[in-house]
């Protein structure tokens, strides 16, 4: 057998140790000089390509997920005390800091963790395995298809490409299409493969693929999932020509049969939060959530209620100076306590109101985009945070996986499908995918399987809007996926308008009133590719939250 020669040898112990070590470092020969290609796979560095993509310990990933993804999903709402977020989560954010720059820098550097695993899997490459390289290929169209949903046209046919520094930035509807397009290849190179190997060789992705342990026909199950809910996304938007075609194909084959998740088994504290879910324990005190989510929670008496949050603080709440603002504190107190009907009192003492409420009784949400001097009143004993086991926390396990795609979705995007005409039981779908969220939240039904909620409907434009609802319920804690279908399905009662109120809701910015459309392009995108940013925004619309994208142009119907 050919040795690997010193320099390719030490070229992949570099990578190796770039991507991280893992416990079968060991199975390598201590005689480095008798070290073969048949010792070493591409399948020592994918664990980590999998972390890096979907669980990676970085700032700009724990404030993406931990702050920014949630207020932009609607789940969450940001104020209380002059918190140095609050800018951005008025949807006002600079591009150099914020939701804009974090977010941009996060999905954008995604590619890096993919792109080195398939230079390597590659035909031409190192470590060639087509069988790999058709797993990283699926990885990458998944992030594809949400880093195009947060902002639009993204760099991706160039992406890559030997010599192209400044790739191009595609439109939307050719994203979605090349997605499709690269999944199919994928899902056909796989065939019916069990395995990137022989059982037992050295190929063999087993442990190594925290996903799904290898399972390769649970990979082009996964691939199909993905290519449904582009294609559904698609469905509608202006010019579309393509949807129709993939979902018929995606609903012909094997989607998933279970959660599609990783499980975190990492050591929980404050540095590592962003590897323990969405809503991490750095700064959590600022986060509320949002009076839109738990008013359809609480109004409904959904059983995951008290799994996805937790009931307000209460007990003694000052707000100070209340004769300067008896305006915003009425309205505060109107808007939140009055409608949960949440009993309280109140007693002025000299220039103060103190509302004083049961501790740890009732879910209150806080109002979304409020004027800057509605902060100081914002105080946290009066809202509902995201439930415990949804943080990491020094001292309570997280107990909750990184969901990549939940069954609750395959059921509600079979729901959909229904509704569109492609055949199937739509009322059947829905029940199935609550059903999957209350088993994912591990909570029985308490009859809210027969409420209005939960039953099917009127015309088929507002099934589609109960359909909606219910899979933006199941997203919480996929913040950005909630984002995706909150604007693709136009929800009612979470996508509406702020109240037009300009002296209490904050209606100063390039959006006005209206539920964010988009990210703004962060500042390293200027930066590094300004003029292929310049061309992108002069075919989709001003670089700014209010610009609607592509896929939520259109009517499903």
């Amino acid at each position: 057998m050919k040795k690997i020669n010193k320099f390719s040898l030490s070229m992949m112990l570099t990578i190796f140790l770039l991507f991280g070590c893992t416990d079968k470092f060991e199975e390598f020969k201590a005689d480095n000089v008798s070290l073969t290609k048949d010792d070493v796979s591409a399948k020592f560095f994918f664990t980590n390509t999998q972390t890096n993509l979907w669980m990676p310990a970085t700032w700009a990933y724990l404030f993406t997920h931990s702050m920014y993804g949630p207020a932009y999903g609607g789940y969450s709402s940001y104020g209380y005390k002059n918190s140095w977020e609050y800018p951005d989560v008025l949807f006002n954010e600079s591009r150099s800091w914020g939701a804009s720059a974090l977010t941009w820098n996060t999905y954008s550097n995604y590619f890096l963790a993919i792109d080195g695993f398939l230079r390597l899997v590659k035909s031409d490459g190192l470590l060639p395995n087509e069988l790999m390289e058709a797993v990283g290929i699926i990885m990458k169209q998944t992030y594809y298809s949400t880093f195009t949903d947060l902002f639009g046209e993204v760099p991706y046919s160039q992406v890559g490409q030997e010599g192209v520094l400044t790739p191009v930035f595609d439109e939307q509807k050719d994203i979605y299409k090349g997605i499709i397009t690269n999944l199919d290849l994928a899902m056909a190179t796989i065939g019916s493969e069990t395995s990137t190997g022989v059982a037992q060789s050295v190929d063999d992705l087993g442990e190594f693929d925290i996903l799904f342990g290898g399972d390769l026909q649970k990979w082009k199950a996964f691939a199909n999932g993905m290519k449904l809910r582009v294609a559904l996304r698609a469905k509608g938007a202006p010019g579309e020509d393509f949807a129709d075609a993939a979902i018929t194909a995606a609903l012909a084959a094997p989607l998933p049969a279970a959660d599609v998740q990783i499980i975190k088994d990492l050591t929980v504290n404050w540095a590592v939060a962003a590897r323990e879910g969405d809503f991490t324990k750095y700064n959590g005190s600022w986060k509320m959530a949002s009076d839109r989510f738990v008013n359809l929670l609480r109004d409904n008496d959904d059983p995951r209620m008290p799994q996805m949050l937790d009931p307000i603080p209460g007990g003694a709440v000052t707000f100070g100076l209340y004769n300067d603002n008896k305006a915003m504190v009425d309205y505060i107190l109107d808007s939140t306590l009055s409608r949960a009907a949440v009993p309280f009192t109140k007693a002025e003492s000299g220039d103060d109101l103190i509302v004083t409420i049961d501790p740890g009784t009732y879910y209150v949400g806080m109002p979304m985009r409020m004027v800057d001097i509605a902060k100081v009143h914002l105080d946290p004993g009066l809202f509902s945070r995201p439930g415990r086991r949804t943080e990491g926390s020094d001292d309570i396990g997280m107990e909750d996986p990184q969901m990549i795609m939940s069954l609750a979705e395959v059921n509600f995007m079979k729901a959909e499908a229904a509704l569109l005409g492609f055949g199937g039981d739509a009322q059947a779908s829905l029940q199935a995918g609550i059903t999957a969220s209350f088993n994912q939240w591990g909570v029985s039904d308490n009859g809210y399987l027969t409420s209005d909620l939960a039953t099917l409907s009127g015309s088929v434009e507002e099934q589609l809007q109960q359909l909606g609802t219910q899979a933006w319920i199941a997203y919480f804690m996929n913040d950005y996926q909630g984002f995706a279908i909150a604007r693709d399905f136009n929800l009612a009662g979470i996508t509406d308008p702020i109240p037009d109120d300009a002296t209490l809701f904050n209606h100063t910015n390039e959006m006005g009133r209206v539920y964010p459309g988009r990210i703004k392009y962060g500042q390293p995108a200027y930066d590094l590719n300004g003029a292929n940013v310049s061309t992108a925004v002069g075919r989709q619309g001003p670089d700014h939250a209010g610009t609607q994208l592509w896929f939520a142009k259109g009517s499903k119907n």
